[in-house]
């Protein structure tokens, strides 16, 4: 987790509302702060006055899906979150990879994995991040 009271912030971006529910209230349990929004939109317009720590992404939404969003929100973002995608395509790793997504959460997926997944990737951060604060340019 922050450093300091701050949970990590997760926003699930997915055109489900009750995966989005159900996702949002076992992140909430958990104790991270959590926002949910249908589409790549709604997304893009939340992370322009918020910024997650990370992204939990379905591919396939209406008004703009998440190859989309990835697309847009990786040149906008300059300390941009990682991108976990949410999907049950069976070429996810591969997509993930061309989307510059950090990795794969494969829908249907228990409540254990999904928070196993997300306290990693939220660790992977951490550390990427410090690694960056003490190299020298």
């Amino acid at each position: 987790m922050k450093q300091g009271s701050e949970p990590p912030r997760i926003l699930v971006v997915d055109d489900d509302d009750d995966l989005a529910d159900a996702v949002r209230q076992v992140l909430r349990d958990a104790g991270f702060s959590v926002a949910t929004v249908r589409h790549g939109a709604a997304a893009l317009e939340l992370v322009r006055h918020v910024s997650p720590d990370l992204i939990l992404l379905d591919l396939t939404m209406p008004i703009m899906d998440g190859w989309s969003f990835a697309a847009q929100y990786r040149r906008i973002a300059k300390e941009g979150a990682r991108i976990l995608l949410l999907t049950v395509n069976p070429h996810a790793a591969e997509i993930a990879r061309n989307l510059g997504a950090d990795g794969v959460i494969a829908k249907p997926f228990e409540n254990e994995g999904l928070l196993a997944a997300v306290r990693a990737e939220l660790s992977r951060a951490r550390h990427s991040a410090a690694e960056g604060d003490s190299t020298v340019s």
